[in-house]
């Protein structure tokens, strides 16, 4: 009997479904506990048409990557598409960023495991050059905004940096604020004393004061205006997170 060739849109269903797979067992045991045997023993599919779609964990891991960067680029996208300043979008853009991570802490999780050396070393090309577009598609939304701002003249690039350095900055500091208060982000009752969106919101308008992005912050009411922004855009998400138990509270 000859083996059933499946079309391109079954093959992608059944490689999402593998990679669904891994996704929930990084939610449960950790990236470091991940083996593609485990993955194989959670789908219904032999070894060896699991790596049919994946060389090995990293190539797998990459993957799971290149996933995160999609969702976040919708994310992202709509945030840049709201009616505000540059600054109140790039606010909104470091909720939206929040908000996935609330919604897809498994994702979140695996961030900084799929970009390191090892996992591009034993990826396939397709899959890394696959990342290499997705992350310029995300950082060209950081630089329009940056563009639209230098272009009214709400900021100016400080003579040090570049573009590129002002969106490290910004992504390195949602990201950081995120992992340190990660225990917050199942619920927000600042038993630490610090509660991961207040804090995000905090550091977010000092690192933008200290540049000098207009309005700063006692110049505009930025509080109203991202919870205004935040039912608008991200309605359904923020009902998701509801649902969970969780409301943000800035």
């Amino acid at each position: 009997m000859a083996p059933k060739i499946l079309d391109e849109h079954s093959l992608q269903a059944r490689e999402q479904e593998i990679i669904d797979a891994a996704i929930a067992l990084i939610a449960r045991l950790g990236v470091a506990n991940v083996t593609m045997d485990k993955v194989v023993a959670e789908v219904s599919y032999s070894k060896g048409t699991v790596y049919k779609h994946f060389t090995g964990k990293e190539d797998l891991l990459l993957a799971i990557g290149n996933q995160a960067i999609t969702i976040m680029s919708d994310l992202f996208f709509r945030a840049y598409r709201y009616p505000g300043c540059a600054r109140e979008r790039m606010l909104l853009i470091n909720f939206s960023y929040l908000i996935y991570a609330i919604l897809h802490p498994a994702l979140f999780q695996s961030a900084i495991c799929a970009k390191s050396p090892n996992v591009y070393e034993k990826s396939t090309e397709k899959r890394v050059q696959e990342q290499e577009q997705l992350e310029m598609k995300l950082m060209g939304i950081f630089f329009g905004l940056i563009e639209e701002a230098i272009a009214d003249k709400s900021f100016t690039l400080p003579p040090h940096m570049d573009m590129q350095q002002i969106c490290f900055s910004n992504w390195s500091l949602g990201y950081g604020v995120i992992s340190l208060l990660a225990d917050e982000l199942e619920s927000c009752s600042g038993r630490m004393g610090l509660v991961v969106e207040r804090e995000l919101f905090n550091q977010h308008n000092l690192l933008l004061d200290g540049m000098q992005w207009a309005p700063l912050s006692f110049e505009k009411d930025y509080k109203a205006s991202l919870k205004k922004a935040l039912e608008e855009v991200f309605g359904e998400e923020l009902a998701r997170i509801k649902a969970l138990g969780r409301e943000l509270n800035f």
